[in-house]
C-alpha cells in the first residue's frame, strides 16, 4: 500500500509524535508513506508562504491508495480548500486529523477539557482572577477550541472575559515573548496568570517575563499545551495538557487501513489530560528519567554544534558559487557530511533558469508559472547508500523516478519544497531519514540551498540581459546581421589579420532592387520582409571569419579576407543562387533581386575602411546601371 501524508511544521513536537505514530503502523504493515510538508508561519511573508505551501499541490492523489491530512497545521485556509478538492476529485479515501471535512474520515483529540481544567485549577486552587491568554493563529481550529475553553472556564467562575487580554500568536516561542510585551504595555493590571495555547509559546513567555522582572510562579502563573519536550524538561516545568499524539497517528493510519479493507472503525476522538506542574506552583509527579534526559540533552547539544557548523559553512560556500554546477559540487560535499540514507534534489525543467543558454529565460513569466511545478522534473544530484547519481527528465506526477525504489516495503519519503519567496525551484526528497522530522536545522540547510539557487538565477538573468543589450548594440534587430557598431567593432581584427598575412581584403556592397515599389504597392511590412529575407540569404552564404552588415535601409556590406577575383565571383554566385532558390518557392507577388559590387585590395599602413566600402558601392552602381541598360528597366535608387 502507498499513502500520502500532508502536514505542516514537522519540527513541532506535536507533529513529530503524530508522524512517528503513523510511520510505526505503516512500517509494521509494509506501507510506503510519502510525507509532504512545509514550514510556513503566520508571520512569514505571503510570497514565502506561497512558495512553501506549493508542496501540497505536488501530489497526484490518484497515485495513492489513501491520504492522511493534518489541515490544522497549514494556516492558509485557501491552500487546504484546494487540497480537499483535489483529494475528493481523486476519489481516494482520506483521514483528516483534528478537523472534520464533509465526506472524509476523521480522527482527532479532544481539544478543550485540558485548558478548561487548567484555568479551573488556577482559579480554585491558586485563587487567580486576572488572566491573559496567548492563542494560536486566528481561524485555526485547535487555537479557537483552546481559546473558547479558556473563555468558558472564566465565565463558569463569574470572571469577565476581556478580549484585550487575548493575543494571537503562531505557536512559535517568539510570539510568546511578543504576547508578554503586548500585555506589559497595556493600560491596566498585569495578569496574574498567562495561559498559552502550546508549550513553545509558554516557554517564550517565560523568558520575556523573566526579562521584565516577573517570577514564575511567584508573581505570574504560566501554563502551556501539548506536553512538549521543551516544556516538560524546562525549569520550572510547564503546566500543560498531555495529548496522545503518537496514538492519534496510529489510529489515523488504522482507520485508513480499515476503510480500505472494508472494516468498521468507530474511534473518532482521543482524550487529553492536564498535567499540573511547577509553572503554576504545583509539584510535578511525572518526572523524566534523569539518565535518559542527560543522554538526550548531550545528544541534542552535539547535534546542534555539528549542524550549526554545517549551516554556517554551507551558507558561506553556497553564497560564493556563481554557477549551478558549482552549487551541486558544494551540496554533495555537505550531503556526505550529513550522510542521510537517501536524498534527491528534484528541479523544475525551466529553460535557462540555472544553466544553458541564458537567452532562453522567459523575461515575462506569468505568476502561475512562477509558483507551480513544471510538468517535467530532473534530478541533478541523488544520494543513496553513500553514492551519487543523477537522473534526466521524468513526469512530476511520479514525485521520484521508479529506479530509486528498490522494492522493499514500509519505506517513507519526506518531500520538502525548494523555492525563493513564491518562485518554485522544485523540491527535495529525504528517503528513510528522519532528518527533517528530528532536526529543525535541516530545514535551514534547505533554505541555504534556496538562497543559493536564487542568487544563481538572478546572476543568470543578469547575464541574459547583458547578452540582450549586447545584441541590441551590435546586431540589426530586423535581419540579425551586424549593424554599423557591431561591424566596425570586429572589422579591424580581420583587417589586421589580412595585413599580417599579406592577404587581400574583400568588401562586397549589395543594394536591393525594387524596395520602394514594394513599400508603395504592398506596404512596409512586406518591405521589411523583403529586407529580412535578403539578410537570411546573406547569413547562409557567410563563412567563418566574414562579417555581414546591414549598412542602410536596404544595403548590405560583407567584409572578408584571403579572397581572389575567382572566389569573389563565387561568393556573388552563391548569393545569386540563394536569391533564385527563394524566388522559386516564394508565393509573394514580387521577386527578390539585388545589385552587387565588390573591391579587392591589400591593406597597408594607414587604412580607411569607409573609403573601401564606398569603392565597393561605386562598383555596385556600375552593376546596377549595367542591369538597367541590359534589361531596359527603370530600377529606382532606394536610398
Amino acid at each position: 500500500m502507498k499513502i500520502a501524508v500532508l502536514m505542516g511544521g514537522l519540527r513541532f513536537d506535536s507533529q513529530r509524535r503524530i508522524i512517528s505514530g503513523i510511520l510505526e503502523k505503516a512500517a509494521m504493515d509494509g506501507t510506503d508513506c510519502f510525507i509532504f510538508t512545509c514550514d510556513a508561519w503566520t508571520f512569514s511573508s505571503s510570497y514565502y508562504s506561497q512558495g512553501e505551501t506549493a508542496i501540497f499541490s505536488l501530489p497526484d492523489f490518484r497515485q495513492y491508495d489513501g491520504v492522511i491530512i493534518h489541515g490544522d497545521t497549514v494556516y492558509d485556509k485557501s491552500v487546504m480548500d484546494r487540497v480537499i478538492t483535489s483529494v475528493k476529485n481523486a476519489g481516494v479515501p482520506c483521514v483528516s486529523l483534528n478537523v472534520k471535512y464533509p465526506g472524509m474520515l476523521y480522527v482527532g483529540m479532544e481539544n478543550e477539557l485540558g485548558i478548561y481544567e487548567i484555568v479551573k485549577h488556577m482559579i480554585e486552587v491558586h485563587k487567580v482572577k486576572e488572566f491573559a491568554f496567548i492563542s494560536g493563529p486566528e481561524e485555526n481550529r485547535d487555537a479557537e477550541g483552546r481559546m473558547n475553553a479558556f473563555k468558558h472556564a472564566l465565565r463558569d467562575h463569574n470572571i469577565k472575559v476581556d478580549n484585550k487580554y487575548i493575543y494571537h500568536g503562531d505557536y512559535h516561542p517568539e510570539s510568546g515573548k511578543d504576547a508578554v510585551k503586548y500585555f506589559y504595555n497595556m493600560k491596566g493590571k498585569f495578569p496574574k496568570a498567562i495561559v498559552a495555547a502550546n508549550d513553545e509559546m509558554a516557554v517564550g513567555a517565560y523568558y520575556e517575563l523573566q526579562n521584565l522582572g516577573y517570577e514564575v510562579p511567584g508573581q505570574v502563573l504560566l501554563s502551556g499545551y501539548d506536553y512538549a519536550y521543551v516544556g516538560r524538561n524546562h525549569s520550572p516545568k510547564i503546566t500543560s495538557v498531555k495529548r496522545p499524539e503518537a496514538e492519534l497517528g496510529r489510529q489515523a493510519y488504522q482507520k485508513l487501513r480499515n476503510f480500505i479493507d472494508g472494516k468498521e472503525d468507530d474511534i473518532e476522538e482521543l482524550t487529553c489530560t492536564p498535567v499540573f506542574s511547577e509553572s503554576c506552583g504545583c509539584v510535578d509527579q511525572n518526572t523524566e528519567d534523569e539518565v535518559e534526559f542527560r543522554k538526550r540533552a548531550i545528544k541534542t547539544t552535539l547535534h546542534s554544534i555539528t549542524y550549526a557548523e554545517i549551516l554556517k559553512s554551507s551558507s558561506a560556500d553556497f553564497t560564493g558559487v556563481a554557477t549551478f554546477e558549482s552549487l551541486i559540487v558544494q551540496i554533495k560535499k555537505y550531503l556526505e557530511m550529513m550522510n542521510p540514507k537517501e536524498f534527491y534534489l528534484c528541479m523544475c525543467s525551466k529553460k535557462g533558469m540555472f544553466g544553458g543558454d541564458a537567452s532562453e529565460i522567459d523575461q515575462e513569466e506569468n505568476l502561475e508559472d512562477i509558483v507551480k511545478y513544471s510538468s517535467e522534473m530532473y534530478i541533478p544530484v541523488a544520494y543513496k547508500n553513500g553514492e551519487f547519481s543523477m537522473h534526466g527528465n521524468y513526469p512530476v506526477e511520479e514525485v521520484l523516478p521508479a529506479k530509486y525504489f528498490d522494492g522493499r516495503k514500509g519505506q517513507f519519503y519526506t518531500i520538502i519544497p525548494l523555492h525563493y519567496q513564491n518562485r518554485c525551484f522544485g523540491y527535495c526528497v529525504l528517503g528513510n531519514s528522519k532528518l527533517m522530522i528530528d532536526s529543525e536545522m535541516f530545514h535551514l540547510f534547505i533554505m541555504n540551498i534556496n538562497n543559493a539557487l536564487e542568487n544563481i538565477r538572478k546572476q543568470n538573468m543578469l547575464n541574459a540581459m547583458v547578452q540582450k543589450l549586447n545584441k541590441m548594440w551590435v546586431y540589426d534587430t530586423l535581419t540579425g546581421v551586424y549593424n554599423r557598431a557591431g561591424f566596425f567593432k570586429y572589422a579591424y581584427s580581420i583587417i589586421n589579420e589580412a595585413r599580417d598575412k599579406g592577404h587581400n581584403l574583400f568588401v562586397l556592397f549589395l543594394d536591393l532592387d525594387g524596395l520602394k515599389r514594394i513599400n508603395d504597392v504592398y506596404g512596409h511590412d512586406e518591405g521589411d520582409h523583403f529586407i529580412k529575407t535578403m539578410g537570411k540569404i546573406m547569413t547562409q552564404v557567410r563563412s567563418h571569419g566574414q562579417l555581414v552588415m546591414r549598412y542602410g535601409g536596404d544595403e548590405f556590406v560583407v567584409l572578408g579576407q584571403d579572397f581572389t577575383e575567382e572566389s569573389a565571383q563565387d561568393y556573388i554566385a552563391k548569393i545569386r543562387e540563394g536569391i533564385d532558390n527563394y524566388n522559386a518557392v516564394s508565393s509573394k507577388p514580387y521577386r527578390l533581386d539585388a545589385s552587387m559590387g565588390y573591391t579587392l585590395m591589400k591593406p597597408t599602413g594607414e587604412f580607411d575602411l569607409e573609403e573601401l566600402i564606398e569603392s565597393a558601392d561605386r562598383e555596385m552602381y556600375k552593376a546596377k546601371n549595367e542591369k538597367k541598360r541590359r534589361n531596359g528597366q527603370n530600377i529606382t535608387d532606394n536610398r
